[in-house]
């Protein structure tokens, strides 16, 4: 019976994201990798990238080990986030990066100094970027243009919105325009021996087609559920003694998760 280890499949990475216990160099993340340094290199007034992909295939997870490998600048938008709070936010993080910035004073001066900083060429990553209001966004893209710093914006796919506003289809177009091929769509893993390699075989060792093949299947490929089903499976397995992980073990875990316990 086949087994998957994942040796030569991926890279187990420790990352100090929020709830991330590890993380693993998939090929989709290698691709934002490369997607983001292209940016880095890209000629001014291009130096935009984009992350997207459906809630749960994994951008959150893969923005904090890009910010961390990359030596990014990385913030977080929330729901109803402001302009000047945004630019408050990434002066907070350019000063904890080692390059101060007065968080005080109006969104103008905010941004002027931001513009100033850009010239660093330090790399901007802003995940859940879908959150932001077009003119903090405009505010972004002139750091990017006017500074030059690399940005990358994650988050689901804002740009293909429709907008029937002018100005905004204005603003819609010059950022697809400086994105172009820059963007990667995170997906869900739809190979039962990428997900065992990626996720169990570091947790689990050695897992068989069936145990992989029914990961899979309860998961549906998403990343977020796949890392907390196998906290599941480890909870029980530990709770219940057992020492390998099997199909039973992957069902009654999901079950656990369904019934909310």
């Amino acid at each position: 019976m086949e087994n998957w280890t994942g040796e030569g499949l991926g890279k187990l990475q420790i990352c100090g994201g929020r709830g991330l216990r590890s993380f693993v160099e998939t090929e989709m993340v290698s691709r934002a990798r490369l997607m983001c340094e292209t940016v880095m290199a890209a000629p001014r007034y291009s130096r935009l990238g984009q992350i997207t992909g459906d809630p749960g295939t994994g951008k959150t997870s893969a923005t904090y080990w890009l910010a961390e490998k990359l030596g990014a600048i990385r913030i977080e938008a929330w729901a109803g986030m402001k302009e000047k709070t945004c630019l408050q936010e990434l002066a907070h993080a350019f000063t904890k990066a080692g390059y101060p910035i007065d968080e005080s004073g109006t969104s103008n001066t905010l941004i002027q100094r931001l513009i100033r900083r850009g010239a660093e060429g330090k790399l901007i990553i802003v995940d859940e970027a879908n959150h932001l209001r077009w003119p903090t966004l405009e505010m972004l893209r002139s750091i990017s243009d006017i500074g030059g710093a690399p940005l990358v914006i994650a988050g689901t796919d804002l740009l293909a919105k429709k907008f029937t506003h002018l100005q905004i289809r204005v603003f819609l177009e010059q950022f697809r325009q400086r994105v172009g091929t820059k963007k990667v769509v995170m997906q869900p893993v739809q190979d039962a021996g990428e997900m065992a390699a990626y996720v169990l075989a570091p947790r689990f060792g050695g897992v068989t087609q069936k145990s992989a093949n029914a990961f899979l299947k309860k998961t549906g490929g998403n990343w977020r559920f796949a890392v907390a089903l196998a906290d599941a499976c480890e909870r029980l397995m530990s709770n219940e003694d057992i020492e390998k992980l099997d199909e039973r073990v992957v069902e009654t875990a999901a079950a656990w998760m369904a019934g909310g316990s």
